[in-house]
């Protein structure tokens, strides 16, 4: 029986960082499930889901415990299970670009709260305007509405408050 482990590791950038990271996960016949792995300054993040049979994630642990020492990283490990079945939901992906205003990522999860929806996946990605002083920001997230919602309400909510924000927005279904 598969189980799993969620691992959030935090490093100094440098070149081959995934090729380690991975390294354990393949030698001890895990599997990853989902990774997000990315910098933040001159820090590397990786953030992971592997899943595995209890022994072999157990082996993994041990380890990433040694790498993270090994290699001064900071390291958390947690056992998981497959999130809790929840009524129908809707995925949908959620596209904005806008000024970079320090607030628009808590009104946009403020709003998104209220509405009942949960947020399963956000990133954010600041720029400076081509030719221009401008810091922009653009957001990507993807939601899941609950099903009985009725869309044309909420799309309505959500475009009048990018509106509020002059926010250029899509809101699509996941394909």
């Amino acid at each position: 029986m598969q189980t799993h482990l969620a691992v959030n590791l935090l490093a100094k950038d440098a070149i081959g960082l995934v090729e380690r990271i991975t390294r354990p996960i393949a030698q001890h016949k895990c599997v990853l499930l989902d990774s997000r792995m990315f910098t933040l300054g001159d820090r590397f993040a990786a953030t992971m889901l592997v899943g595995g049979s209890w022994d072999r994630l157990s082996r993994l642990e041990t380890a990433l415990r040694q790498l993270a020492s090994q290699y001064e990283m900071e390291l958390t490990m947690t056992r998981t299970e497959p999130p809790a079945a929840q009524g129908a939901q809707l995925p949908y992906v959620v596209d904005i670009v806008g000024i970079n205003d320090p607030d628009i990522t808590h009104v946009l999860a403020q709003f998104f709260a209220a509405q009942g929806v949960n947020i399963r996946d956000l990133s954010t990605i600041p720029y400076q305007a081509s030719g221009q002083r401008t810091a922009m920001l653009s957001l990507r997230m993807q939601v899941d509405i609950p099903a009985d919602r009725r869309l044309a309400l909420f799309k309505d909510a959500f475009f009048d408050l990018c509106d509020e924000y002059n926010l250029d927005a899509t809101l699509d279904p996941v394909r």
